[in-house]
């Protein structure tokens, strides 16, 4: 089995008395436990400023690491402090598209 991601969703909280944060988040299905993953922003960026794309990495367990051979699972979160006005997100390379919410 290969890694794959799934329930993307993007919103960002422009509530007044608060910084305005982008926040994405997804689940990272892994075929043992032992991984973890981790969104950044992608570089460069595209040429439409209201897509903003951010690279999924997935790290695998180490050689040798003990693992429980059980697929998994989990959550990956990725915030950041911006007032820019994102549309939509872009995870790549897995190319999963999803609309910003806009929180205010």
């Amino acid at each position: 089995m290969s890694t794959s991601s799934s329930k993307w969703k993007a919103w960002h909280n422009f509530m007044p008395g608060t910084t305005p944060t982008l926040y994405v988040t997804g689940d990272v299905t892994v075929p043992s436990t032992g991984y973890s993953a981790s969104l950044a922003p992608h570089q460069p960026q595209g040429i439409n400023a209201a897509i903003y794309l951010l690279d999924l990495n997935i790290v695998a367990p180490q050689p040798g690491e003990i693992v429980d051979r059980t697929v998994t699972t989990f959550e990956v979160r990725y915030e950041e402090k911006t007032d820019t006005n994102y549309e939509q997100v872009t995870i790549l390379p897995e190319n999963h598209t999803v609309d910003v919410e806009v929180v205010s």
